[in-house]
């Protein structure tokens, strides 16, 4: 779509988009939440033969944002597809012609400003994959542009770390002759004012691609534009300072808007291919917080791995808080030997251990992004459903493999739920084993997916350490 060039075009043009985007529905989803509901006239499917077509073209879109399909034949004939732990949206296309017809967006359960706040909190540590896909139909102005910026920000990072210099046509006017000296402009320009010692100067000297310059320049200011409206978020916040560092990385020059028809000057270099991608995704507004732009860049991200770098954060102030030495996420890791040609299991590896220097005591904790805490709370076990008995039971054997680490008297196993409602009073459940000379208890914990305040913070480790003195 051109834009218009008069205030009467730019107004068309947007009608006009907004026109195609009603005719092409996004569904919407939370993580773990409802499942999409999606019948034959949605994507342009005639017939009563069309979800195993649909499900062979967009198997690969549906694994990405890990849904799980499901037909259903009562009272009518649909597809449900339920949200798993992963957020981000994904294109649909037609099972006949393979075009786009719908889009999938699945959004955090803890809001965006939840997810921001651990984001940041957490330095960014896990971020969306974004690209690898078609754009997706009115997802653009659903998703905030902070959680795009970050890959871009990453991207540009690594093209300025990588940015080969070359040999660029200098013109300048020296007091020392270098490279070819235009004399007829000297003759002419130079000594009839007396500057006898000023020459006209080309020559080739090795620098920077200008004009990719200028384009990463220009793509930094359209994001620090763009998040310096959302500056009240604690994620756009901490981006706002990385665009800042890469903008003195840059250094100063021109600011160019990017051409479409700008591709990468080398065969070869990733980096160079990703960062001009993600310099054309600000260029058009693609999931930027652009003013035009309806269709949005595939993406996905896990929460998942989101929930667990959080809890590794949380475990960092509750060690310091106890005095005791915290291991990186997953740096822990103990072999199982086995005897005989049949295997299984090579190692267990828990997500965060805390470890007293003396070798008194040992804590171990392990991330869950599950709703099991607060179900058993809110029915209890023997009302909960079986699938759920299952897989909490499953964890509940790997906090018990993993206390039998170690040969500290005092050791306590804890799962890490997230807590559903973020203003109650953290649930922790407290279970002591007989385990002879040692003290082994098991704990199931929740914490909020975010703090939203920081005595929220600290009644949160209080109730923490309360649970574990």
């Amino acid at each position: 779509m051109i834009r218009g060039r008069t205030r009467k075009g730019r107004a068309r043009a947007d009608r006009l988009m907004a026109a195609a985007a009603v005719s092409t529905p996004l569904f919407r989803s939370k993580d773990h939440g409802e499942p999409v509901i999606v019948r034959g006239r949605d994507i342009e499917a005639r017939g009563e033969r069309w979800i195993e077509p649909f499900l062979q073209a967009n198997m690969d879109a549906i694994r990405r944002i890990g849904a799980r399909p499901e037909p259903v034949t009562y009272p009518d004939l649909r597809l449900l597809l339920h949200p798993g732990s992963m957020i981000g949206a994904v294109p649909l296309v037609s099972p006949s012609t393979r075009k786009v017809v719908a889009g999938l967006l699945v959004e955090p359960r803890f809001s965006w400003s939840a997810l921001g706040g651990v984001l940041g909190e957490t330095g960014f540590a896990v971020e969306p994959s974004v690209g690898g896909g078609a754009l997706v139909p009115g997802s653009a102005r659903e998703v905030p542009p902070w959680v795009i910026a970050g890959p871009v920000l990453n991207r540009i990072a690594a093209l300025l770390r990588h940015l080969e210099r070359r040999f660029v046509p200098c013109h300048e006017v020296r007091a020392a002759p270098r490279g070819t000296i235009a004399w007829s402009t000297w003759a002419s320009n130079h000594v009839p004012t007396g500057q006898w010692a000023s020459f006209p100067c080309a020559f080739s000297d090795p620098l920077d691609d200008p004009g990719l310059k200028a384009s990463v320049r220009w793509t930094l200011g359209r994001l620090r534009e763009t998040l310096a409206m959302l500056a009240e978020s604690i994620p756009a916040r901490l981006l706002l300072d990385r665009v800042q560092e890469l903008m003195v990385e840059a250094g100063p020059g021109a600011a160019r808007r990017p051409a479409t028809t700008d591709v990468a000057p080398s065969v070869g270099s990733e980096w160079l291919s990703r960062g001009l991608e993600a310099i054309h995704w600000v260029a058009e507004e693609r999931g930027l917080g652009g003013a035009r732009a309806l269709d949005g860049l595939t993406w996905d991200l896990s929460v998942e791995a989101v929930w667990e770098a959080w809890v590794a954060a949380f475990a960092r102030r509750l060690g310091t808080r106890m005095g005791l030495v915290t291991s990186p996420f997953g740096g822990v890791r103990r072999a199982i030997s086995w005897s005989g040609h049949i295997r299984s299991m090579s190692s267990l590896a828990p997500d965060v251990a805390l470890t007293d220097p003396t070798g008194g005591r040992m804590v171990w904790i392990d991330a869950k992004y599950k709703a099991h805490l607060s179900l058993l709370a809110r029915h209890g076990w023997d009302a909960v459903g079986e699938d759920v008995r299952a897989a909490h039971r499953s964890d509940f054997h790997q906090a018990l493999a993993y206390a039998a680490l170690g040969d500290s008297e005092r050791v306590d196993s804890i799962l890490a739920y997230p807590q559903l409602d973020p203003a109650a009073r953290p649930a922790i459940a407290v279970a002591s084993l007989a385990t002879g000379g040692r003290r082994l208890r098991l704990l199931l914990a929740s914490l909020p997916f975010g703090f939203v305040s920081p005595d929220q913070l600290e009644r949160t480790i209080a109730s923490w350490l309360e649970a574990l003195a």
